[in-house]
């Protein structure tokens, strides 16, 4: 999608909102090559909620942590800086696009976009695709675009989504003229995020005029859709009835990765993820 596009889609969703100050202050704290981890911990301390928050995801069963991290200092030793990084990114956007009605709505797309995250987090980890922490992030940054959209269209939007369901895109399109992939694509665009965690936002969905062979890196969005239609496949019994299993696209593009997953393999391998997702114990 080309720059101008993605500006058109910013400018019809109106003003909007900056990342919170002290997730602002704690990424240019991150990316300063003198700062250190006290540093860090001082900026997001600042914000009691932002904090809580982050400890919060880094010590969920999704995210997969193998000990309990209590606090920022021991999970920027724990984690390193790079993943508490994106985090606090994560963390930051869902924070700065809540508001505007429909809370129920905006729990159930936290629940729904961190176990995403975890799927694509632990998928990356089996196929020893090199993309650490940034799948996580990008599975948990993958549907901001509703975010955005309810945040100005509120009950209105959240009532469209359900009645949808898989045929949200279509609906968006008549409706809007774009999707919530676009968006989130904008969104990240106009906050300067990185180019393949971008695309990953944009490419989650199945779109004939979006091929995933044109993403930056077209193993993360792949990592990305597959997560998302694995998450909707909770309940599928066989692999002819999941949709993760069926996206062939996606796995031929995991096929480059250092350990692919044979196409008889598939199903096993989201269904062992799912259950380790569901069975490990919150902290």
């Amino acid at each position: 999608m080309s720059t101008d596009r993605l500006s058109a889609i910013v400018h019809r969703l109106g003003e909007l909102p900056a990342l919170p100050l002290a997730a602002a202050d704690a990424l240019r704290v991150i990316d300063d090559p003198h700062g250190d981890a006290a540093s860090v911990a001082r900026a997001i301390e600042q914000d009691p909620a932002l904090a809580a928050k982050i400890l919060q995801v880094s010590n969920s069963s999704y995210y997969g942590m193998r000990q309990f991290v209590g606090t920022l200092k021991l999970a920027l030793v724990v984690l390193g800086v790079r993943e508490v990084r994106n985090i606090v990114t994560g963390v930051a956007v869902f924070d700065a696009l809540g508001g505007g009605g429909a809370a129920a709505f905006q729990a159930r797309l936290w629940d729904h976009s961190l176990l995403v995250g975890g799927i694509a987090r632990q998928l990356e980890t089996r196929l020893e695709a090199g993309l650490p922490g940034e799948a996580f992030l990008a599975g948990l940054l993958h549907d901001i675009g509703k975010l955005a959209i309810a945040r100005h269209d509120g009950g209105a939007y959240a009532a469209m989504a359900q009645a949808h369901g898989a045929e949200l895109c279509a609906a968006e399109r008549e409706v809007y003229g774009f999707t919530h992939a676009d968006v989130g694509a904008a969104l990240a665009a106009h906050w300067h995020f990185p180019l393949p965690l971008i695309d990953a936002i944009r490419y989650h969905h199945t779109e004939d005029s979006a091929p995933l062979a044109d993403a930056r890196e077209p193993a993360l969005a792949a990592l990305v859709r597959i997560a998302n239609l694995a998450a909707y496949d909770e309940h599928a019994e066989t692999q002819d009835a999941s949709l993760a299993c069926a996206d062939e696209e996606a796995w031929c593009v995991l096929a480059k990765v250092a350990c692919p997953v044979a196409g008889a393999e598939r199903f096993d391998t989201l269904k062992q993820i799912m259950t380790g997702l569901r069975a490990a114990p919150e902290r």
